[in-house]
């Protein structure tokens, strides 16, 4: 079993998992900036790659990851072969989903016709940020699109699995977790409801290694 299934059926049995199930790019190679960026800075050069995902009845978010694709959580496509994707302009398309991987919980979409993509997030090629740097998670809380929140990273477990003290809610499932240089690290993918500012996210490594060519 691995860590997340790992961490999820402990807190399932607990009680304490809400796996945000109601309202739930190309590869950067050069050196890592000297320089980090104010959360603001982040949002406005983020924030077009970032959508809301809606399959069925559940909600959550997504954001480009490679030209003419998406990524989201398993757990927000559910039984789906297909979802809808909201721009944060309001306009939608549907989007057909390419690769699911229930064990890791990340999905993979391609857009149904043309791909209207002009902001696409940068993934790192390095590890996640240590315990106590700063991240940003942006996506969709209760379906509030856009939504910014900030804090740092709590833990890093073995396989890459990162521990957020952090604002997270239904609907951010699937949203970037970024790193205070703009980068994606990692997908919010749930939050620990027995406390406060308790989620987790897991590692965009996952994704790499099955991302689309």
């Amino acid at each position: 079993m691995n860590r997340i299934s790992a961490i999820a059926a402990v807190l399932l049995v607990s009680g304490a998992l809400n796996c945000f199930d109601v309202a739930t790019a190309a590869d950067s190679e050069s050196a890592t900036p000297a320089q980090t960026e104010s959360p603001a800075n982040i949002y406005r050069d983020s924030i077009h790659a970032v959508f809301t995902i809606r399959s069925g009845q559940t909600l959550g978010s997504g954001f480009t990851i490679a030209s003419g694709y998406l990524v989201t959580n398993a757990h927000v496509v559910g039984d789906s072969t297909s979802v809808e994707v909201e721009q944060q302009n309001g306009d939608t398309f549907r989007a057909k989903v390419v690769k699911k991987d229930s064990d890791h919980d990340f999905a993979i979409l391609e857009p149904e016709g043309i791909r209207p993509f002009t902001t696409i997030l940068a993934l790192p090629s390095g590890s996640a940020p240590a315990i106590g740097e700063g991240i940003v998670v942006i996506g969709s809380p209760g379906g509030m699109k856009g939504t910014l929140t900030t804090g740092v990273v709590s833990q890093i477990y073995p396989d890459g699995v990162v521990q957020l003290n952090v604002a997270v809610n239904p609907g951010n499932s699937g949203g970037p977790v970024l790193d205070m240089h703009g980068r994606v690290f990692g997908i919010a993918a749930y939050k620990y409801t027995k406390g406060d500012g308790i989620g987790f996210a897991i590692p965009i490594s996952w994704v790499k290694s099955e991302e689309p060519k």
